[in-house]
């Protein structure tokens, strides 16, 4: 059987919407790595005391070489590691933490870097967490 020329522009339409919807749902979904991207890229370029305003005071402040580094700790609660076999659950009740080492030179954030711990966690929320009220 041969197709209709009158099924073309509908074929040509509903192949072009379904395009056009992958494209638009992809576009929606944020990975933790985008947003953990986000929080870091925030914080490149700006003040102390714009990281102290957002961030809050920093667990450890260190200065060597001309560099001032701050370092920001956020550690799971009591209760994550309290429901064994649920998504916040960590293995053998491990919690897992985070340690944030913002480099600053000249008085500005000039690296970001994120110790997730244990090394083998792949979450990286306790690291949003930490800046979340410096993001744009």
């Amino acid at each position: 059987m041969r197709g209709n020329c009158r099924d073309v522009p509908a074929l040509v339409m509903v192949t072009l919407l379904m395009a056009l919807a992958s494209t638009a749902i992809s576009g929606c979904i944020e990975t933790p790595s985008s947003r953990l991207a986000t929080a870091k890229q925030a914080l490149l370029g700006k003040s102390e005391s714009a990281i102290l305003a957002c961030a809050g005071a920093p667990r450890m402040v260190s200065s060597q070489h001309g560099l001032r580094v701050l370092s920001y700790y956020k550690g799971g609660g009591v209760l994550e590691q309290s429901f064994p076999g649920s998504k916040s659950g960590r293995p053998e009740g491990v919690r897992h933490a985070c340690l944030a080492i913002v480099t600053m030179e000249n008085d500005r954030v000039t690296e970001v870097q994120y110790q997730i711990m244990p090394e083998s966690t792949t979450g990286h929320e306790h690291c949003e967490e930490l800046f979340q009220y410096c993001r744009p």
